[in-house]
């Protein structure tokens, strides 16, 4: 096995290429000596000033910025594990996750402290550190940049994960050092990482996707990450021309987003080589606006329990196999039937993955742990088929599933096609509870700004599209569509509010 942990990586780069830059941050350029000084220093902060040993939890509630790397990789060489804490939790939420982990310490900031005012006296944690004030500063003054003794190793648990919570209560994914360097090596080949790399990372870094996927094969390939605190489109384009960006990850929602800037059609993005996608369908619509810049999308899939990082399909073959993946190089993926038997070809079953990324365990969870790893192999909970040629469809979340009159209708399917509609800016499909059907197909739509679009209009369009069966019964239109924080749409909190005996509300 290999010596260190994910935090001797910046260490490695600070020895070689000290001045070359890891971190730009609102015009702070910190270069990989002063990153691994930083981390450093926490390392005895943590250790010295705070007693924390190896294996106790350190809660991170932080909007992106250079401290949350810092804690992160001082975790990472002395053994203790990170909990990123999701910036846009509810106070009952953030109740949950810190007494389900118990985190002796919370490193948090001053935009914050309203959010944990009212739970405090109800979380299970041993002290807050504030970032913001001097106390802060002092420790990290009064500490040394020496490496720490007695490092971790990369067997070692390196962080606990939240899932989102999309289909229930959060669960922590214990990643270990090993199964993050996992997700760095088939990054790294997937895309040919090197030194050259300059990363725009505009995602919040308590989301797996910005914080193992994007960040963590940049700097193992020692590259840079330039850091926006916060997403805003107009911004990133400005980022993009100014700072020559070569790799960019996203969610769908961002880049459509970004395509809608009216300085979009004139921007200058010759320095890309590379935009991911990842963590909800991408339409074809969109990859035909960014092949008319000269780019094309690579599209990803991941989750957390899997260390972010399992299936893709390079840019130069996504359109011809729109909506396939093939597995990573170190992972074996298959289609499982009911029975956990390999699926014949073409046939829908769940996807199951192996690898040195897939996670530990879940965090105090044994029976969740055991129902989703049997014999080494990771059920996903996502529905997929295999073709002749191996390559892998998602067809949809196996609890997003509809059974409407008897017959199955993924969500997937029928959203890819509303999707293609002129009028069409966001959609949702869930299934409505119905006398008749069991499940009605129902669409959730927001629709694009100055265009008039009608429920029997886009049913027609469905129903030009789609089987019978398939199409919508109903068309709700909303004003926003509820997101996670890394862009995924929150299907439960759509069936809370319109799933039961709610009115269609139709467009003006």
């Amino acid at each position: 096995m290999f010596i260190g942990n994910m935090g001797h990586m910046i260490s490695f780069w600070s020895g070689f290429y000290p001045e070359s830059e890891a971190v730009v941050y609102e015009g702070n350029r910190i270069s990989y000596r002063e990153l691994n000084e930083r981390i450093n220093k926490v390392c005895h902060v943590l250790t010295d000033k705070l007693g924390i040993v190896k294996g106790d939890r350190v809660g991170i509630l932080l909007n992106n910025c250079v401290e949350f790397y810092d804690i992160v990789f001082a975790c990472s060489k002395i053994g203790a594990i990170f909990v990123p804490l999701n910036i846009r939790l509810a106070g009952r939420e953030l109740e949950y996750i810190v007494n389900n982990s118990e985190p002796k310490v919370i490193i948090t900031e001053q935009f914050f402290n309203e959010m944990l005012e009212p739970v405090k006296e109800k979380l299970v944690t041993g002290r807050y550190l504030n970032i913001n004030t001097d106390e802060y500063s002092e420790l990290m003054n009064n500490s040394g940049i020496d490496e720490p003794e007695n490092q971790a190793s990369w067997e070692d648990d390196f962080g606990i994960l939240y899932t989102s919570g999309t289909t229930g209560l959060p669960k922590g994914a214990v990643l270990t050092n090993n199964n993050v360097l996992t997700t760095c090596l088939l990054m790294n080949t997937a895309y040919g990482f090197t030194q050259e790399v300059k990363q725009l990372l505009p995602l919040p870094l308590c989301f797996t996707g910005a914080i193992i996927t994007i960040s963590m094969p940049t700097f193992h390939a020692g590259g840079s990450i330039i850091l926006e605190k916060e997403f805003d489109p107009g911004l990133a384009i400005e980022i993009i021309e100014k700072e020559k960006i070569t790799h960019f990850y996203a969610v769908p929602t961002l880049l459509e987003l970004i395509s809608q800037q009216p300085e979009y059609e004139n921007s200058d993005f010759s320095s890309i080589k590379v935009i991911g996608i990842g963590a909800a369908p991408v339409y074809r619509s969109l990859i035909k606006k960014y092949e008319l810049k000269g780019i094309s999308l690579a599209n990803g899939y991941g989750l957390t329990e899997g260390s972010g990082y399992n299936m893709y399909m390079p840019g130069d073959k996504i359109k011809e196999n729109l909506g396939a993946y093939l597995p990573g190089m170190w992972n074996q993926i298959k289609i499982a039937d009911d029975s956990g038997n390999p699926a014949k070809t073409g046939e829908v079953g769940e996807i199951i993955i192996k690898g040195s990324n897939v996670l530990r365990c879940y965090w105090n969870m044994p029976e969740a742990t055991a129902e989703s790893i049997k014999d080494g192999w990771l059920y996903t909970g996502d529905m997929g088929r295999m073709d002749e040629n191996g390559r892998i469809y998602i067809v949809d979340r196996k609890k997003d599933m509809i059974i409407s009159g008897g017959l199955n209708v993924y969500p997937v399917e029928v959203e890819n096609i509303i999707s293609e509609h002129p009028a069409v800016e966001f959609v949702a499909v869930i299934g409505k509870p119905d006398n008749v059907w069991g499940e009605a197909v129902t669409a959730i739509v927001v629709a694009k700004p100055d265009i008039e679009v009608k429920e029997d209009e886009l049913i027609k369009f469905c129903r030009e599209n789609l089987a019978d069966y398939k199409s919508p019964k109903s068309v709700i239109f909303i004003d926003e569509m509820p997101m996670t924080v890394s862009g995924k749409i929150l299907k439960p909190k759509l069936r809370e509010l319109h799933g039961s005996g709610s009115s269609v509300v139709q467009s003006d």
